[in-house]
């Protein structure tokens, strides 16, 4: 699981969006889990998680205030909470720190003010200690916060930082906390980590803002131009292959620049903020830098939502990972193994969707009580039109997920001049031969939760992801027997309902 923690102020300005949106988008914050609001109240929400058969746990997010009587209420209402013996992490902005270290600039702090120690420092230290809170440490600059003045003025403190329990360090022992770069607020987001990392691998997948770019046009015209011999479906299946193939360095290195460029100015402000907690300060010009390169990531940043905003499905700006964490096996036993949780779903939907045996012959079966016409047989198996496929094809949704051929249904609809006469040849030498090539008919067969907490397998609906030309297909045959089938079909066969 991913957790990020960020005190943001003003998160009605139009800065905090696309710099909530790149964070989510970078490392992904996600979790499989059940959550459960234990307590809310000005300086804290407390919630409960649970993980399948993970031991629940309590996250407390804190906004502490500035004012140390303040605090004492939300230091009483912690350990009251801690007491009770479950995991608990409370994390976020603690507004006090525990070492003279943990400041830079500004006044100095100095043990001999008793009046500033006790309030500032002891009385969150005999917060920790008593009740046997843990800082689980961080990786990034050491300092979360700044007021983001100009020369003796300016000061940086670590206000935010997370701390857990005994208890919650076992249960997640591979923990990690990030200080991640202070863009658009004076607090840095913290971001806690309990994942082990899983690799994805992520196809190849035609983009909508590629569109926008005449190169685009170009490639395609030349992977469509080259000879290919053989069948139509044979050459549209090879010139479909060839269009895959300049895309992936091209995108990287024109379209894909912007988000290079993210990363780029991304280091450099970590660089100039390492730098200024090392030294205490920049120079002017560093600093005249380190303003630049923060309005150069807004300004990118907002580029980047043009582009998500473009992207053919909402789903794939958030980016989060709907993994099964968690399966029942057939003797009622949780398991978290991948390989078990792949060996028990593909067990379990192999039962039930391979076809069984069945007694009898079709002689023994009542004949229907209404038969296609001559006429209706006539229309249902006549040549196909290029107007039937062209209508077909601009029915299609075409922001829909692609299948295994990565080209949604948009690729076909706007690059028709280039591809339709082609699409339209193959798909009419299906209907004369009532042979399909096999890429054609590749499927991706998805998972989707029918329940909350899902931990068994017919928790889970499987839904299928096929080639537009596969779609196109079938939304003609469909068409076709759409004029027949009231007749044919009784009204409680529901599952011939449309839709």
């Amino acid at each position: 699981m991913k957790v990020i923690l960020w005190n943001y102020r003003g998160a009605g300005k139009p800065s905090f969006a696309p710099a909530f949106r790149r964070i989510v988008q970078q490392h992904s914050p996600n979790g499989s889990c059940r959550l459960d609001v234990f307590h809310v109240c000005t300086q804290e929400v407390v919630v409960v998680i649970s993980e399948g058969s993970r031991v629940s746990w309590v996250p407390a997010a804190v906004y502490a205030s500035t004012d140390f009587r303040e605090r004492r209420i939300l230091w009483e209402e912690a350990s009251q909470l801690i007491n009770q013996g479950f995991p608990i992490m409370v994390a976020g902005d603690f507004n006090c720190i525990v070492d003279p270290q943990e400041k830079m600039g500004g006044r100095p702090f100095l043990y001999e003010r008793p009046f500033l120690y006790e309030r500032k420092v002891k009385e969150f230290q005999d917060f920790l200690t008593s009740s046997g809170l843990i800082d689980l440490g961080f990786f990034g600059s050491r300092f979360t916060w700044c007021n983001n003045q100009q020369g003796q003025t300016r000061v940086w403190e670590r206000l935010d930082r997370a701390c857990a329990t005994a208890g919650w360090v076992q249960c997640f022992p591979d923990l990690h906390v990030s200080h991640l770069p202070r863009i658009a607020s004076d607090h840095c987001p913290l971001l806690v980590s309990t994942d082990t990392y899983i690799p994805v691998r992520h196809p190849f997948r035609f983009e909508k803002i590629w569109l926008c770019y005449l190169r685009s046009w170009e490639m395609v015209r030349e992977a469509w131009s080259a000879p290919v011999r053989r069948d139509a479906m044979y050459r549209v299946s090879r010139r479909l292959e060839l269009t895959r193939r300049q895309p992936r360095r091209w995108n990287r290195e024109k379209v894909g620049d912007i988000f290079r460029r993210i990363e780029e100015s991304e280091e450099a402000i970590i660089g100039l903020q390492a730098r200024e907690d090392q030294r205490g300060g920049l120079a002017d010009v560093e600093m005249g830098e380190l303003r630049s390169l923060l309005a150069l990531h807004d300004g990118l940043l907002r580029q980047q939502e043009i582009f998500w905003r473009q992207k053919s499905r909402a789903t794939v700006i958030r980016r989060h990972q709907n993994r099964i964490r968690v399966i029942r096996d057939e003797e009622g036993q949780l398991s978290e193994d991948p390989e078990v949780i792949q060996r028990i779903l593909e067990s379990f939907f192999r039962a039930r969707w391979t076809e069984q045996p069945m007694g009898g012959s079709s002689a023994d079966m009542a004949p229907p009580l209404s038969r296609v016409s001559e006429e209706e047989t006539a229309a249902l198996i006549s040549p196909v039109s290029d107007r039937e496929i062209r209508e077909a094809v601009r029915s299609l949704a075409g922001d829909k997920a692609p299948g295994p051929d990565s080209f949604p249904p948009l690729f076909f609809q706007r690059y028709w001049m280039i591809v339709g006469r082609d699409m339209m040849a193959a798909i009419q030498q299906f209907f004369s031969t009532a042979v399909m090539a096999e890429d054609w008919q590749r499927t991706f067969i998805t998972l989707i939760s029918k329940w909350q907490d899902a931990t068994e397998p017919g928790h889970f609906c499987p839904i299928s992801l096929c080639t537009t030309l596969y779609k196109a297909t079938t939304r003609i045959l469909a068409g076709r027997l759409r004029d027949v089938l009231p007749r044919l079909i009784s009204p409680e066969q529901g599952a011939f309902l449309e839709g």
